[in-house]
Formats: structure tokens, sequence, C-alpha cells
């Protein structure tokens, strides 16, 4: 396994071509700085890895996503977000005694997408628990709206809904989390663009 002799410090599910199917993302570094020489085959600087999801699993696809991916590092924080607003996740990646590395996606333009930023009124304000599920035609998917997933590191709060190479969403239902537990769905819903949806308020915005 890839990930057998390495020490996770952040761990997040992403959809960073936005084809609608969650990929992995894994950021590494042992924290024993002298690990190299007690235990054979681990090592202090570890590699990042990413897995794409292909529909029927996920495939290592680290050595053809870029440099950072075959260098090691003394990773610990990760914390996803989109800092250019162009709809493809980007990810800040901290190391220990190093400079953070941001990490430009350009993967997700190949692809429609549809940015949500929840805020909770009876559910909490960040709507963490959400469940989101969109449909396009046939194309259905689901994603829940997370918190946390790596060492003190905070992500963006809008998430990225993938729609592969289809022009339109037919419709986003939300399910709020308790202790709201209302559902909403919303239709006329614009693609490559982000929007904001109040919990009670019945529209996007």
């Amino acid at each position: 396994m890839s990930t057998r002799m390495l020490s996770g410090w952040g761990l997040k599910f992403l959809d960073y071509d936005n084809d609608g199917n969650l990929d992995l993302l894994l950021c590494n570094g042992h924290p024993d700085d002298k690990v190299d020489k007690r235990v054979p085959g681990v090592t202090f600087l570890e590699p990042m890895l990413l897995f794409q999801n292909t529909g029927n699993g996920f495939q290592n696809v680290s050595a053809e996503s870029g440099a950072i991916f075959s260098k090691r590092i003394a990773g610990r924080g990760l914390a996803l977000g989109d800092f250019d607003n162009d709809g493809s996740l980007d990810v800040l990646v901290t190391q220990n005694n190093g400079a953070p590395i941001l990490l430009r996606n350009n993967a997700g333009r190949q692809n429609h997408w549809l940015g949500v930023k929840l805020v909770g009124r009876k559910a909490n304000i960040d709507a963490i628990g959400a469940k989101l599920t969109w449909r396009s035609g046939e194309f259905e998917r689901h994603q829940f709206k997370v918190g946390g997933g790596s060492y003190l590191s905070s992500h963006d709060p809008r998430t990225v809904l993938g729609i592969g190479q289809r022009t339109k969403i037919d419709w986003l239902e939300v399910k709020w989390p308790q202790p709201s537990g209302k559902v909403e769905r919303f239709t006329n819903l614009p693609i490559d663009r982000y929007l904001t949806i109040v919990e009670g308020e019945g529209k996007w915005k």
C-alpha cells in the first residue's frame, strides 16, 4: 500500500478535477526527525500523495500531478481553499521548519462546477454536517459539509460541486444538520460561480 509507512498529518477528500467524484489528498511528514536512523524504511521527510477517484476505485496519480509530489517534505498542516476563485480547489501545506507551500490547482478548470457557501440559522452557522445533493440529468452526487481533517488547519468554508462536462444543474438539495434537519431544494441555478444559501430563506444569492 502507498500509505503503509507514512505519517499522515492531513487527509482530505476533494474533487480536484470537478468531475463530481471525490478524490483524496494526503499530506505527510514523520514527527521524529531521527526516525531514519532507528526504523528501516521510514524517513522524516515524506511525499504528499494524490489519489484520483475513477468511479471504480482510487488511482495514485501523484507522479503525474506536479513536481511537489516527487519531493519529500516535513508536512504538518493541509488546508483547502480556492484562493483565486476559479472553482478549482487549491491547497496550502505547512512544513516543520520550512516555508508554507501553495499548490495552485488548474485541473478543475476543464470541467463545470458550482460553489456554495452555506450559512446556518437554526443549524450551526458553518453548516457542518449538512448534506448537499445535486443532479444534472442522470448524474447525481452528494457531499457532506465537514470540518477539520488536518493538524491546526482551517479550510475554505465554501463547497465546490463538480458536474464534469455537463452544462446545467437541475437541482440542488440541502439537508441542514440538527437541530434544524430542514430540507430545502433549489432550481434555476447558475454554473461556474459561487453563491450563498442562508438556511430558511428559500433562495440563493
